[in-house]
């Protein structure tokens, strides 16, 4: 009897100092500066999903994390520079006409780092890049997949823009919920109020920009979303800190000097892909030469499809309505 007991006791010595290891273990990470730079990742990674919250709001309060996420606010305060980008062409001659075409091929590739896989797509003719809206019958956004059975002409297609999303028993219905301009016309937001602006111009160009409607025209802009932040404005980098974002898929947009376009989608929340940063991003681009580049919406609606083949693994393990797309064509 004594010797259980004092087995009984033992084990009960033993699971309360794991408690306390574990329970100053986590005092230690969240209230402390000791691994502030994981807690911060942590925190925004957190903070950036639907379901997942409660990984932050479990160990902090709501102050603490508002105080955590400001300290990662990115600022863009420049707009981008067309002029700087000179769309490489070559002339080729056919019979009495003259025609202009641009040099090279859209291509796909891998790439990865210490904690991400994605890819990139690169396309050299910026003139078969489009940013249109991706809406049903019913003004919602639909599957990527169901635009890609409608067009037979794309080669490559990225999610865009933002929207509201809400499930309903099986399937998802989205809606748009931010500035849109579509051939010249404010479909959604405010012809008044300053809006940052992800566009493009009638030429393949890339605009990057706070405007109004009118002013947007005024820059170039055919077409464009509501969107952020900014990864790099005429060749500077927006974002400062490693940890800004967290680690999540993503998906974003970026234009050579030379006119080239680049789409990257980046794999997130598995075990062989937690996901990037925004600086990492950032760094992805300007290891592609980018000069101008912006985020686009990122997590469970991170999605790309390669000559009608989906290409990265979805993080919620199925397609998501979207309301506005990339799209590339053949």
């Amino acid at each position: 009897m004594k010797n259980k007991k004092r087995k009984l006791k033992k084990l009960l010595i033993t699971i309360s100092a794991i408690g306390v290891f574990v329970l100053g273990g986590v005092f230690t990470f969240f209230h402390t500066n000791v691994f502030a730079k994981q807690r911060d990742l942590w925190v925004q990674t957190a903070m950036s999903t639907s379901n997942h919250k409660w990984l932050a709001t479990t160990f902090l309060s709501s102050e603490e994390i508002e105080a955590i996420l400001a300290k990662y606010t990115v600022v863009n305060s420049e707009n981008s520079d067309s002029a700087s980008v000179k769309i490489q062409t070559a002339v080729s001659t056919s019979s009495s006409n003259t025609t202009t075409s641009v040099v090279g091929e859209t291509s796909l590739k891998e790439i990865s780092g210490s904690t991400y896989q994605g890819y990139v797509v690169t396309v050299k003719d910026p003139s078969k890049v489009a940013l249109t809206t991706n809406l049903d019958s019913l003004n919602q956004g639909q599957l990527v997949s169901e635009t890609l059975a409608e067009t037979a002409s794309i080669q490559a297609i990225v999610n865009a823009g933002g929207f509201d999303f809400n499930r309903q028993s099986d399937s998802s219905v989205s809606t748009i919920n931010s500035g849109i301009i579509q051939d010249g016309q404010l479909i959604y937001g405010s012809a008044e109020e300053e809006t940052q602006w992800i566009g493009m111009s009638k030429e393949g160009k890339l605009i990057l920009g706070t405007y109004t409607f009118k002013d947007a025209l005024a820059a170039g802009i055919d077409d464009a979303i509501e969107f952020g932040p900014y990864l790099l404005i005429n060749g500077e980098d927006q974002i400062e800190n490693e940890e800004t974002g967290g680690l999540q898929p993503r998906t974003a947009i970026g234009q050579s000097s030379d006119g080239t376009i680049f789409l990257v989608v980046i794999e997130g929340r598995s075990t062989s892909s937690a996901g990037a940063s925004l600086y990492d991003l950032q760094e992805i681009m300007k290891d592609l030469g980018v000069i101008n580049a912006a985020n686009l919406d990122g997590g469970g609606s991170s999605e790309l499809f390669y000559e009608g083949n989906l290409i990265n693994d979805l993080s919620n393990g199925s397609e998501r309505a979207v309301t506005t797309v990339f799209t590339v064509a053949k």
